[in-house]
């Protein structure tokens, strides 16, 4: 390769790097105008736009992460009964994920989102009641929220519940009721239902 076609490609790559710059500042500068907007919506009471921005801002999804303004509008949305918002904001609080933890809170805004009826609320609060994961164990309302979750089709809830019929764990054994939800689990395409179906079909359970 001559000294010239060594500098050639040298100012080649240099350029490619420049538009990459360009164009990744462009989309940094798009995306913090689109940002600029939602919040302007938010402010304006677009529920929706609250409950968007917590989830940009706190998972830092396309946007630079900020966990402050994400709390301040999923906290936002949830006081506007956004029925996702109060659902992520116990969780989150439960954990202590992106927000300091506080059981206690936490359960408050889990429930009322079980209760206006979010399947994904109903099974996160029945499984942490069943558990005793963060919340004190309770298996009589776990079980009953579970099933609420399960009835409203919630394809993880419906493979907790198959699973645990099935094979007699928390509720009693009850291999023909485990196996009808197990099969609507992985028929809604939740994977582990799938595996966990395939499973039981080829090696079956034992009965208790």
């Amino acid at each position: 390769m001559s000294q010239f076609e060594h500098e050639n490609q040298e100012a080649e790559a240099q350029g490619n790097g420049q538009v990459l710059d360009f164009h990744e500042e462009k989309e940094r500068l798009r995306q913090d105008e689109g940002i600029k907007w939602m919040i302007k919506a938010a402010e304006a009471g677009d529920v929706w736009s609250m409950a968007e921005l917590a989830y940009l801002l706190l998972t830092g999804n396309k946007v630079r992460q900020n966990l402050v303004e994400g709390e301040k509008w999923l906290r936002r949305a949830a006081e506007a009964n956004d029925k996702w918002a109060m659902m992520e904001l116990g969780y989150r609080l439960i954990v202590g994920e992106g927000l300091a933890q506080d059981a206690v809170e936490g359960e408050k805004w889990l429930r009322l989102s079980a209760e206006a009826n979010y399947p994904v609320a109903m099974r996160i609060l029945g499984y942490r009641l069943l558990e005793g994961d963060g919340l004190e164990q309770d298996l009589e309302e776990g079980e009953v929220w579970i099933r609420r979750a399960a009835e409203a089709a919630e394809p993880i809830a419906m493979r907790i519940l198959g699973y645990r019929l099935l094979n007699g764990i928390t509720f009693p054994q009850n291999i023909e009721e485990g196996e009808l939800w197990l099969q609507k689990a992985a028929e809604a395409g939740e994977v582990v239902a799938m595996r966990e179906l395939g499973n039981y079909l080829i090696n079956g359970v034992s009965k208790k």
